[in-house]
């Protein structure tokens, strides 16, 4: 019988660490006010997969053996990854995130904005506690890409003219980027080998773009109930992603621009909604999406073959198949 292969699984070789990081990362979220207690406290309840810190653990494991410094690399990639949602929700005016109500719906967007800050400075006293420069150099870049992806999107928000390297270069410092550091500064932690740091920052780097390839595709395919959040949420908000980008350089002009006036207005129900979905399906965009998500699952997996079998080394390789097959 053929072994289920889950976050749970992939967690698995690394679960003692993990425990301590929770237990670690609710005491770094308390605050002296009231309210901002409040809010971060119901951050603290949303948690999501952790797929951040468990990358960054196994990368760990995968070169040595974890440590305070790989706790606290934890700690503030978690940190930094969850500022960034609560300033995003904001930004994209959300009112879901993992089956819950965000931030900003419940309380508004100043009290949002000004939580995703409080959470960049404990992001900041966390990385400082830490005491060592490779590991700010490393923190600082991926939060200055982050915040370029963010404004970048902004940008090209409705963008129907939205090339392949543009939407790349878009997830990569959206995504990608935090994959990366999470991986480079797991080895790290553990043995400061130039070669081992610079293999699993590009095995985190292809692992993210797979990733939000396959989140973008799961808009046009995934399910609704197992996302916690509507299937084409992406499509009514207008986003070009790769399917779209893909189909409007493949389609007749005529049908292209009948796509776009229906973004331009906004996707007012579900027959436009289906009428978009089953456009970038017929003219390949989710087929062509999924192969360049495999291909960006291949190289990362490629990285993985020069390491000895062990159990981080098949939780890694499981987390590549993973990504590219989720259905949430």
């Amino acid at each position: 019988m053929e072994q289920i292969v889950d976050m749970m699984s992939i967690a698995a070789p690394v679960e003692e660490n993990l425990v301590e990081f929770e237990s670690a990362f609710k005491d770094n979220l308390h605050a002296d006010i009231p309210l901002a207690e409040q809010v971060v406290h119901y951050i603290s309840g949303l948690k999501g997969k952790r797929i951040r810190p468990i990358l960054l653990f196994l990368s760990a494991k995968l070169h040595g053996q974890i440590n305070d410094k790989t706790l606290g690399c934890g700690l503030v990639i978690e940190l930094l990854h969850t500022a960034t949602l609560v300033h995003d929700d904001v930004v994209d005016a959300s009112d879901m995130r993992r089956g819950e109500p965000t931030v900003n719906s419940l309380w508004n967007n100043k009290i949002s904005v000004l939580v995703g800050d409080f959470l960049f400075s404990k992001t900041l006293t966390t990385m400082l506690d830490i005491r060592d420069h490779e590991v700010l150099a490393v923190f600082s870049r991926a939060a200055k890409e982050i915040t370029e992806g963010e404004l970048l999107q902004i940008e090209r928000a409705r963008d129907f003219e939205m090339t392949e390297s543009v939407y790349f270069d878009l997830i990569y410092k959206k995504t990608a980027s935090l994959f990366s550091a999470a991986c480079e500064l797991g080895a790290f932690s553990v043995n400061d080998d130039p070669y081992s740091r610079q293999k699993m920052r590009d095995y985190g780097n292809h692992l993210g773009m797979a990733f939000q390839i396959q989140d973008d595709l799961l808009d046009y395919v995934g399910n609704r109930y197992a996302m916690g959040k509507p299937t084409g949420s992406d499509i009514r908000e207008s986003k070009i992603t790769l399917p779209l980008i893909y189909a409007f350089n493949l389609a007749k002009e005529s049908l292209s621009q009948e796509i776009r006036d229906i973004l331009s207005g906004g996707v007012e129900d579900d027959d436009q909604l289906d009428r978009v979905v089953e456009f970038a399906v017929s003219h390949g965009g989710v087929e062509y999406a999924k192969k360049v998500a495999a291909n960006y699952a291949d190289k990362a997996l490629s990285i993985l073959q020069s390491y000895p079998e062990g159990d981080a080394k098949q939780a890694l390789d499981d987390l590549v198949k993973f990504t590219v097959d989720r259905d949430k």
